[in-house]
């Protein structure tokens, strides 16, 4: 098992942790399911915007359960569409280890390797995840955050946000890597046999993400 990419908000962290975190618990990946009869290429690393349209609980979810992200703009090739925007990002659990101690890890991998176009037909298509936050313009408790206001304000100037009074989540954009506004999160890449699966990984309690939430994707080549 190898992990790449780990990011934490913007700071890298030791693959070691991650990884012998995720082996102690003998996670299995989901059953790969079918391919599409089509398959969709696009330009490596291509970045798309999106926003979630399932919930997510680690402490509830099961692997398998999907995982869905509505693209808010086309996927292209130059100045082909490739994909319209209004299509849709299907992804499964692939694994997951819910938070337990203090000491524990909460960790979420997601395999996204097929997408619903919006005439309905499936087709394969492989991507990750480069980046995500909580939704627009939802208000950013400064209390609750470890690092108080001058901790918020670091991270909104190296994050490319400037509403340092509200402190609200401005719109993720395809330069956007790693976890936004969610303390104690990380986002990296398990790469299995060829198979890229997108990890999320929390050390501050269980993952929760709810409906509308900010995905920036990457396409796998």
């Amino acid at each position: 098992m190898t992990l790449h990419r780990i990011m934490l908000s913007g700071t890298a962290l030791s693959l070691g942790i991650f990884g012998g975190a995720l082996a102690a618990c003998g996670i299995q990946a989901a059953p790969r399911q079918s391919p599409p009869d089509r398959s969709i290429t696009a330009p490596s690393e291509t970045s798309v915007l999106g926003r979630l349209l399932t919930n997510l609980d680690a402490a509830q979810t099961k692997v398998g359960d999907p995982v869905d992200i509505l693209t808010i703009e086309d996927i292209k090739s130059g100045h082909d569409v490739l994909v319209k925007k209004g299509s849709v990002l299907n992804g499964h659990v692939a694994f997951v280890q819910p938070y337990s101690t203090k000491d524990s890890r909460c960790a979420v991998g997601i395999l996204f390797d097929r997408v619903t176009l919006k005439n309905g037909e499936q087709a394969a298509l492989n991507l990750v995840i480069q980046a995500l936050a909580p939704q627009r313009d939802v208000s950013y408790d400064t209390l609750d955050h470890g690092n108080g206001l001058s901790g918020i304000e670091g991270e909104l100037a190296a994050n490319g946000h400037t509403d340092v009074t509200t402190a609200k989540v401005d719109a993720l954009d395809h330069k956007s890597k790693g976890a936004y506004k969610l303390p104690g999160f990380a986002v990296g890449t398990h790469t299995d046999n060829g198979v890229h699966i997108s990890l999320v990984v929390s050390t501050s309690g269980n993952i929760r993400f709810g409906k509308g939430m900010q995905f920036v994707m990457q396409t796998i080549g």
